[in-house]
């Protein structure tokens, strides 16, 4: 069966049919599909009478199918327009639209609006908050957790969409959600769109069928398309107003307990965070953007943020448009990857599609757009300057919230294609200060602690002038007055990013964690699984060997030019029902730059151990061979791979797993 370009009315809901409107005088149809937002604008036009205009309302639904069976889009109508004496134009939005109209929590059960306020987090790190006692709390500690939740609680109810589980992928962030807190003020779909680009810049939004996806990037090519054969147009931009290397975030608020007073007052400001990404900003001058999202509070959550944009944003980043005819199978933006081909059949792109535009007339006609959008269309600045009051105590603390970013140019991430240059493996140098004491400040100021060091004494009424901590370069995190889990007021980076810190008399050693991972075909037979967040999983059969796993993004910042004496990295690995010692080897290579080093992953018979077990390879006294500096280690292109892991004789499937990569280097004070 061909192409039947199917149109159907739908009222009230979308799976109430009302008519089959295909064989009417059609004038015009098209629509979008977004690759975060899922089914997104169309217009549908009818050579209807101008006294016929209200047999469709707004409201209802149009869907649109390329035979039956097989839809392509679903969206509401949410303007008509008639034009006498025959012509009705109808603006359409894919089903996402209701996610912009769904507000989780509230003020409070006694407003108007009924609702508590609702907190998600892995712990209570702001019991200061005035609204503390009226919270509804659920934990979570990934973005899947959250995002499900969210949309049991709240959207599934409200809305015509529904959620399948199978479609929500899970996420494995090193340092996962923190906190979020919400009062009725932000939608869903604003939630979405910042724990999607947290969460490695997830696919999200709602599909043709009215389905709620939440992807992580595709790896696989869905289809091939070739100059000379079905490419009509192909065209490549370059934009430096797509290029940022500075990130002013400003979150929500923080509050100290209630101050000695006769007048009820709490001393409070706004959480802020200034980022750089410093090998950008030399090359390219300083490009700075200001965003806002108010329900992060904490180091972790604003940190994790602005390394995933300037994964995308921090170098110049090509923007393809490609234009196709003549299409019967529908490449849907966050199914997977297409491919580009010139005429002799080389490939030019292979990449993730943003946008595809269907204009659905006699025969279907794609416009692709691949690369990045304008970041101001989820994040739009005010038109004018905005401060903000900054914590008290600003010796003690370092300064204000924000970090460097360190990038090294020539490396590539796991999701780097030639659509864009600036899509790196993102090993980001932390200058982050986290030192705290006890707040005590002179002139009976009250200190109001902030997550990873931000101190305010401002002393506010509780219904004024917000108080907020501005931001600098280079400096300590603000911390909420309750530290983060494994979170010492006294030193570096907190324990949810996994560092550890000694030190004798001539040598310290400091220990990270690996925060994500990828594959890497080398020649194996099976691909690692379940990766990001430094981890990773391989089934294989008989005979069969795995290909490499890369560990990254490990966020030392140590002091430069000094050497190392020492490296030790640390897997924590297992291989269930490896009794029959199947599953055996592994070479463990670090590699930064042009330096690399390897070893053996065991010592000994080389066989996968049963049971979670950690394996220690090298030690504070061995280098792997290489001369070293802590600059090798900051640097952006800093690796771990292991590979050589293979199973031997026995016919039964083993499944080796990798639960996490920890790097310890020591260096000469």
């Amino acid at each position: 069966m061909g192409y039947q370009r199917r149109i159907v009315h739908y009222r009230p809901g979308p799976g109430d049919f009302q008519a089959v409107i295909s064989d009417r005088a059609i004038a015009g149809c098209w629509f979008e599909l977004h690759r975060q937002g899922g089914c997104g604008a169309g217009e549908l036009r009818l050579k209807d009478r101008f006294v016929d205009r209200a047999e469709i309302e707004i409201g209802d639904w149009i869907s649109m199918a390329y035979q039956t069976g097989d839809r392509w889009y679903l969206g509401r109508v949410e303007e008509r327009v008639a034009t006498s004496p025959a012509e009705i134009s109808f603006r359409l939005q894919g089903m996402s639209v209701e996610l912009g109209e769904v507000f989780p929590g509230g003020f409070s059960p006694d407003r108007a609006d009924g609702a508590p306020p609702h907190r998600y987090a892995r712990t209570d790190l702001f019991p200061h908050d005035p609204d503390h006692s009226l919270e509804t709390v659920d934990a979570v500690s990934q973005p899947d957790e959250f995002v499900t939740l969210l949309l049991q609680q709240y959207v599934v109810s409200r809305t015509h969409i529904t959620l399948d589980a199978a479609m929500i992928d899970a996420v494995n962030l090193a340092e996962g959600v923190t906190t979020a807190k919400f009062r009725g003020e932000e939608t869903v779909r604003s939630i979405l769109k910042e724990e999607a680009v947290r969460a490695f810049n997830a696919s999200w939004g709602v599909d043709a069928w009215g389905r709620f996806f939440f992807f992580q990037k595709r790896t696989s090519v869905i289809a091939t398309f070739q100059e000379g054969l079905d490419v009509v147009s192909l065209e490549e931009s370059r934009d430096r107003d797509l290029l940022y290397n500075r990130v002013m975030l400003t979150g929500g608020y923080i509050y100290d307990e209630q101050l000695g007073s006769d007048i009820f007052m709490r001393g409070y400001y706004r959480w802020r965070g200034n980022y750089i990404q410093p090998a950008s900003r030399d090359q390219h001058g300083e490009r700075r953007i200001r965003i806002w999202i108010p329900w992060i509070r904490t180091e972790s959550d604003s940190r994790q943020f602005v390394k995933e944009f300037f994964r995308v944003y921090a170098q110049p980043t090509s923007r393809y448009f490609v234009e196709v005819a003549d299409q019967a199978a529908l490449p849907v933006p966050w199914g997977g990857r297409i491919q580009i081909k010139d005429q002799s059949g080389a490939e030019l792109i292979s990449a993730m599609v943003e946008t595809i535009r269907v204009q659905f007339d006699h025969a279907p006609r794609f416009r692709l757009e691949i690369g990045p959008e304008d970041p101001h269309t989820h994040w739009p600045e005010p038109p004018h300057d905005e401060r903000w009051e900054i914590p008290g105590n600003q010796n003690q603390n370092g300064g204000h919230g924000g970090s460097e970013l360190s990038f090294d140019n020539s490396d590539v991430g796991p999701d780097s294609t030639d659509a864009s240059s600036s899509s790196v493996s993102d090993s980001s140098s932390s200058g982050l200060s986290s030192s705290l004491n006890s707040s005590e400040l002179s002139g009976g100021e009250s200190g109001v602690e902030s997550e990873g060091g931000g101190s305010s004494g401002e002393s506010e009424s509780s219904g004024g002038e917000s108080g907020s901590s501005d931001s600098g370069v280079s400096s300590g995190e603000e911390s909420s007055g309750a530290s983060e889990s494994g979170e010492s007021s006294g030193g570096g980076e907190s324990g949810t990013g996994g560092e550890s810190s000694t030190s004798s008399a001539n040598d310290t050693c400091v220990e990270k964690t690996a925060t994500d991972s990828d594959k890497v075909n080398d020649g194996g037979d099976v691909a690692w699984e379940r990766l990001g967040g430094g981890q990773g999983e391989v089934t294989l059969g008989q005979s069969q060997s795995a290909q490499i796993l890369r560990c990254f993004d490990f966020n030392f910042s140590l002091p430069s030019g000094k050497t190392v004496v020492g490296i030790t990295v640390t897997y924590n690995l297992e291989c269930s029902n490896n009794g029959a010692d199947d599953v055996v080897g592994g070479e463990v290579t670090v590699t930064s730059g042009s330096k690399s080093g390897t070893k053996s992953l065991f010592v000994g018979s080389g066989v996968w151990p049963d049971s979670e077990t950690d394996e220690i390879v090298g030690g504070e006294g061995d280098t792997w061979g290489e001369s070293w500096t802590t600059d090798d280690f900051n640097a952006f292109g800093l690796q771990v791979d292991l590979s050589s892991v293979e199973h031997l004789s026995n016919a039964t499937n083993r499944t080796a797993e990798v639960n996490s990569v920890k790097l310890k280097v020591c260096y000469e004070e």
